[in-house]
């Protein structure tokens, strides 16, 4: 079965919209039919930032990458994370939110990722 891609906003250029799908396949890839388990949730996370890491390095131009991973267990309850940045004009951030239907899946996860430029010798 072929993951739904996630919500893509209208302002990202095309490198940005490749990462964020990029991305939520990743995750889809691992968490796809698994149940919510307190046991394996530390594998599955180290397993997306890696696999996520691979990735951007691979792919994306040479810059510095910061990857968090929140796995929940779906509970029908409201999730809020909240964040606040000051940085460069250039510098990227990006939340890849799973599952795109939470009503039918028992978990859910948020996988952030902040992109920034290396600063040129001078």
């Amino acid at each position: 079965m072929l993951a739904k891609m996630p919500k893509v906003s209208s302002n990202q250029n095309s490198r940005e919209k490749e990462c964020t799908q990029r991305i939520y396949s990743i995750v889809d890839d691992v968490l796809r039919n698994k149940s919510y388990s307190n046991s394996e949730i530390n594998q599955w996370s180290n397993v997306i930032c890696e696999t996520c890491m691979d990735f951007l390095y691979s792919k994306m131009l040479p810059q510095k990458y910061i990857i968090s991973c929140y796995i929940l267990k779906n509970t029908n309850t409201e999730t809020s994370l909240k964040l606040s940045t000051y940085w460069d004009k250039g510098d990227k951030y990006l939340q890849i939110a799973w599952p795109n239907d939470i009503k039918n899946c028992n978990l859910l996860c948020y996988v952030n990722i902040y992109i920034l430029k290396i600063a040129q010798a001078g």
